[in-house]
């Protein structure tokens, strides 16, 4: 496994393919192994899916990680692989690391895509997500990990294999990254943004309500409903994610 070393350790990752770089940033335990169903991405680009510090197969000292410290990671390992632009795709809370390196390095970055993401946690339910995320990390994360998993995908193969490299997260990552997501907001700064932002969401998530808030703050934003499922669209729909992924990246580029 390659891997990108930094002062407090080294992140690993996943490399497919060559041509426009893509970097998918996964939410918080569920490390790169989440992103099983983008592999055939790798096949048209040059797909990268790095495991954040504190997750997967990542080693590191620290332990507690901030939204900056994770735009500093997804840099360095830019700078690693020697990339200029990228694609950056952060799904659910992973999301929050995709628009706060934007926002920071829009000289960096290709494009925005959101799956199922959020400017700031908006609405009482998503607000209730991450505190019961928060609870079971610190109580029952085995459970946590196997309804994730199992949320994510009914084939046996790659649920476990999505459960075992949950289990990997560090407690204490874990559990700040949802409490960091919890009171993480760039609304304010929206605006600001200065490269193309892309929305996926399931026709079923709560979390499409975002969507308003995306219209007020960057007018261009443009917008993908995926029909008949929920949060899950990564797996769940993948064939007509990665489709439209691959269609965004083309227009792009050409």
């Amino acid at each position: 496994m390659p891997f990108c070393q930094l002062e407090y350790g080294k992140i690993y990752y996943d490399e497919y393919g060559a041509g426009t770089p893509i970097m998918m940033i996964h939410p918080p335990a569920m490390g790169r192994k989440v992103f099983h169903y983008q592999q055939p991405l790798g096949e048209k680009f040059h797909l990268i899916l790095p495991d954040l510090g504190g997750h997967g197969d990542s080693e590191t000292d620290k332990t507690v990680f901030s939204v900056t410290d994770y735009v500093k990671e997804v840099h360095a390992l830019l700078d690693h692989l020697k990339i200029q632009k990228v694609v950056l795709c952060g799904y659910s809370s992973g999301g929050n690391i995709v628009q706060e390196f934007a926002l920071t390095y829009p000289d960096r970055t290709l494009a925005v895509v959101l799956c199922g993401g959020f400017p700031e946690v908006y609405s009482y339910i998503l607000k209730y997500e991450h505190i019961v995320g928060m609870y079971m990390v610190k109580e029952h994360p085995h459970l946590l990990a196997k309804g994730i998993s199992t949320a994510h995908t009914s084939d046996k193969e790659i649920r476990d294999m999505i459960y075992h490299h949950m289990i990997k997260t560090n407690r204490t990552t874990w559990f700040h990254c949802y409490h960091d997501s919890l009171r993480f907001s760039c609304l304010d700064r929206l605006p600001e943004l200065k490269v193309p932002l892309y929305l996926f969401y399931g026709a079923r998530d709560f979390t499409n309500k975002h969507i308003r808030l995306y219209k007020k703050y960057v007018p261009k934003v443009k917008t993908i409903i995926i029909k008949k499922v929920a949060h899950q669209l990564i797996t769940k729909k993948s064939n007509e994610f990665n489709k439209a992924v691959a269609r965004i990246v083309n227009e792009l580029v050409n």
